[in-house]
């Protein structure tokens, strides 16, 4: 018996100092599958290996010409920074899909025209600092993980932009939602029954009204701009949400709302799909 408790002792050591590892430094894991069954599956590494790793980068140009009537600060640089994931998976081809369209997403590139993060950074160093001939301008790109499956894949990228002289800077988003097994983009067709788009609309009318209240919204004040959706929309495990840019449903001042449909909500809207279960 005590050489059955000596060994039993061993064994937790060791098992406890393998589980004491540190991760990777930057590497973010995918968010653990929800438990959708007896078995605790949300304790089980994603299947398709996926993971992600940040990095950041960041250019200026502080040789700018300036006339005696502009009023700015000595100090002013134009700034360009982006704050991205890099996507990893088992199927390396998937992977590299995915991480080019993050790459056009954020350079704007498309067109078949390529243009790489690097390339982008760049412009703000290699603009011609010829007086009239400058844009005086500060902006930068954020990705942020909205949700991940063993089948999809969100990622939210966030955009500020300001320019010498506005009042405010301006703000706005976009989402990608990938397919983990092709690398293709999910559209709203691939979740949701034919014809959806009426009973969508009013669904998401009265969600909107209750989620973010009824004042100040210029689909209730003017006849002229009915309620739409919006075209920026992220999937999630629970169910879908549509966000809004500053100034496409209200003033600014109202910022960029959201509405949330949940599965329960979408009801027979949503069609048999592997995203939302």
């Amino acid at each position: 018996m005590r050489n059955l408790l000596f060994f039993i002792g061993v064994i937790s050591f060791l098992s406890a100092c393998n589980s004491g590892e540190k991760p990777k430094k930057n590497q973010v894991k995918a968010p653990k599958m929800a438990d959708t069954t007896t078995q605790n599956i949300s304790q089980l590494p994603m299947p398709t290996g996926l993971s992600f790793k940040k990095f950041t980068l960041k250019s200026e140009n502080c040789d700018l010409p300036f006339d005696d009537e502009m009023e700015i600060d000595e100090d002013w640089c134009n700034t360009r920074e982006i704050n991205g994931l890099k996507v990893f998976m088992k199927d390396t081809e998937v992977a590299q899909k995915i991480n080019v369209l993050i790459e056009k997403e954020i350079t704007g590139a498309g067109g078949g025209k390529k243009k790489s993060l690097k390339q982008f950074i760049a412009e703000i160093k290699n603009s011609s600092n010829e007086a009239g001939e400058m844009e005086y301008m500060q902006d930068s790109y954020t990705c942020s993980l909205a949700d991940s499956s063993n089948t999809f894949l969100s990622m939210y990228i966030f955009f500020e932009y300001y320019a010498f002289g506005a009042a405010h800077g301006q703000h706005g988003s976009s989402v990608l939602n990938i397919d983990l097994k092709t690398g293709n983009q999910i559209k709203l067709k691939d979740v949701l029954v034919d014809n959806y788009k009426s009973a969508l609309k009013s669904l998401a009318k009265r969600k909107f009204l209750a989620q973010n209240g009824n004042e100040g919204w210029w689909f209730l004040t003017e006849d002229d701009r009915p309620f739409e959706l919006p075209e920026v929309f992220s999937i999630s495990r629970k169910g879908i949400t549509f966000s809004y840019q500053h100034y496409e449903i209200g003033p600014y001042a109202a910022g960029a709302p959201e509405v949330f449909l949940s599965i329960k909500d979408l009801g027979a809207l949503r069609k048999e799909n592997p995203y939302l279960k």
